[in-house]
């Protein structure tokens, strides 16, 4: 079980920082970080498991690439909104609508200027998502406080000790990472760097966590295991070799949380202690796959329920097909996350209203390899890879990426690449508005008679969705 879901983890912390040019590896380079430095402080198993966990997908709360950009840099106005954004995704309240507000200061000492912002939505229920999502509370805590500065003054009304252990090293380890410049030796940059970093001792981190940061880059090989060339394996050392299981279990069986950004003010009740052990293979991967399609779909107003949708569709053409239950669920997890490597395209592209032309076409045919590429890494995904990232495949072999025809496409791949072009004529899309019931069963008709789709599930589809 931990084995799969670090698997998992590690293919979407490496899907968070997809780019044109490939892979940044930024919040894994932040994992290695963390993991060394709550190990180094000699912290519990279970934290330094939450820590390295958190870390990993620390900003999965980040919506666009431009957002990306501007929290990458060391000086950020306003740091907290991704936070809480991703806060609400693991704890099952989604981001991106308005809370009710309640005044507080947003300037600086002295200033009286206020914000206003609505980033955030109303919270889940504690059980939201079954025994699963208890999974993912311990790190979203974490997460909705990795930007709280040491001295305070942070939306969260937290400081100091008040802040999570965790948080404090996710931060420390995070801002090390992006003053680090990959076109120089990371061991030549120690000096300068630990200069920034003195300068906000006392005041944005820990000073404990800086003495131990000390220590540790001490060793060439410390800033050597950063490095491209190593840090896959360097990953591989960092990982407890428990996950979630005990996760938060040094912290109360259920504590209330505030979480305040901006003039936004909501209250959760986080059950801490995730029941890991209870809860089956199948029912932690339907709430992870629902938690990061989610992140894929919220970074265009266009996809919000793409892959919600296509998840659902899947699973209820499986039960018309007579699969059973359990290949049911994994047809929802492939459909819940075949667009993945979608993290890879710019919001620009995928937000764009005129015809793409042929450059941003080459770009867009790269994700469902990304799909394919991400989740090969996961242990035991080969089903689910597969039906996953083939979504764009054809029968007659003209579909992409990698041109299957029919004798390597299984009943299971068809039915998510039916399930997609469903869904995708259905919604709204920048240049078009989603089309009707009738329209869309004609042009999957059309499809399956020129012999890119499969026409007796398309029929099905006709009856059941």
């Amino acid at each position: 079980m931990p084995e799969l879901i670090w698997g998992f983890l590690k293919s979407v912390s490496k899907a968070l920082d997809l780019s044109y040019s490939g892979i940044l590896s930024h919040h894994r380079r932040v994992a290695v970080l963390a993991s060394k430095i709550a190990r180094s402080l000699g912290l519990p198993e279970a934290k330094i498991a939450l820590t390295t966990g958190s870390a990993l997908i620390h900003d999965l709360g980040i919506r666009t690439w431009g957002d990306r950009a501007r929290v990458h840099k060391f000086e950020v106005d306003y740091p907290y909104e991704h936070a809480v954004d991703g806060y609400r995704i693991l704890t099952g309240g989604g981001a991106g609508k308005p809370l009710r507000t309640a005044g507080i200061r947003a300037g600086g000492e002295g200033e009286t200027t206020t914000t206003t912002t609505t980033t955030t939505t109303t919270a889940a229920e504690p059980d939201a998502g079954g025994e699963g999502r208890g999974f993912l509370l311990a790190h979203a805590r974490v997460i909705l406080h990795h930007h709280d500065k040491w001295e305070g003054g942070n939306p969260s009304q937290a400081c100091r000790d008040q802040i999570p252990i965790e948080s404090r090293i996710v931060h420390l380890a995070d801002r090390l990472d992006v003053l680090l410049d990959p076109a120089k030796p990371f061991n030549y940059q120690k000096r300068e760097i630990f200069e920034v970093l003195e300068t906000r001792r006392g005041r944005e981190f820990d000073p404990a966590l800086i003495d131990v940061l000390h220590d540790l880059a001490r060793s060439d090989s410390f800033w050597f295991d950063l490095e491209p060339d190593f840090l896959a394996k360097t990953v591989e050392a960092c990982l407890p070799g428990r996950l979630g299981a005990r996760a938060g279990r040094d912290a109360p069986e259920t504590e209330e949380i505030e979480a305040r950004t901006g003039e936004i003010v909501t209250r959760v009740a986080v059950s801490a202690e995730p029941s890991l052990q209870r809860s089956s293979v199948i029912d932690i991967l339907e709430v992870l796959a629902r938690v990061f399609a989610e992140v894929v779909d919220r970074r265009s107003p266009y996809t919000r329920q793409h892959s919600q949708s296509v998840g659902e569709c899947a699973f209820i053409l499986g039960k018309h097909l007579g699969f059973d239950e359990l290949t049911c669920r994994e047809l929802r997890v492939a459909g819940l996350l075949h667009d993945l490597g979608k993290l890879g395209v710019s919001e620009t592209i995928l937000d764009k209203k005129a015809a793409l032309t042929e450059e941003e076409m080459c770009i867009v045919k790269r994700h469902p390899y990304l799909t394919y590429q991400l989740l090969d890494e996961v242990p035991g995904f080969d089903r689910i890879r597969d039906w996953a990232s083939f979504h764009h495949e054809r029968l007659d072999g003209r579909g992409y990426p990698f041109g299957l025809d029919s004798s390597s496409l299984s009943t299971e791949a068809r039915v998510i690449a039916i399930c997609d072009v469903f869904s995708a004529l259905s919604d709204d899309r920048p240049y078009r508005p989603g089309l009707p019931r009738e329209q869309v069963q004609s042009i999957l008709v059309s499809m399956a008679e020129s012999g890119a789709l499969d026409r007796e599930i398309v029929d099905l589809a006709g009856r059941a969705l």
